[in-house]
């Protein structure tokens, strides 16, 4: 849905359906309700592994 309310076609083309996975994501944040950007953090571990979390560094999940 646009800024002004009308709804908007998407097309997905190729291996990974990016759109279904950016409409997910918009469900969890909005289910979250709607968190700020103050409240999301990134830890990257001396492997190399990244992991992102929301409040609490305890409740990561993989990047």
């Amino acid at each position: 849905m646009l800024h002004d309310g009308h709804d908007a076609d998407v097309w997905q083309a190729g291996l990974r359906p990016l759109w279904d996975e950016v409409s997910q994501a918009i469900d969890w944040w909005r289910d979250a309700g709607r968190p700020g950007i103050e409240r999301f953090g990134l830890t990257v571990r001396a492997d190399g592994d990244q992991l992102a979390w929301l409040d609490d560094p305890e409740d990561a999940w993989p990047v």
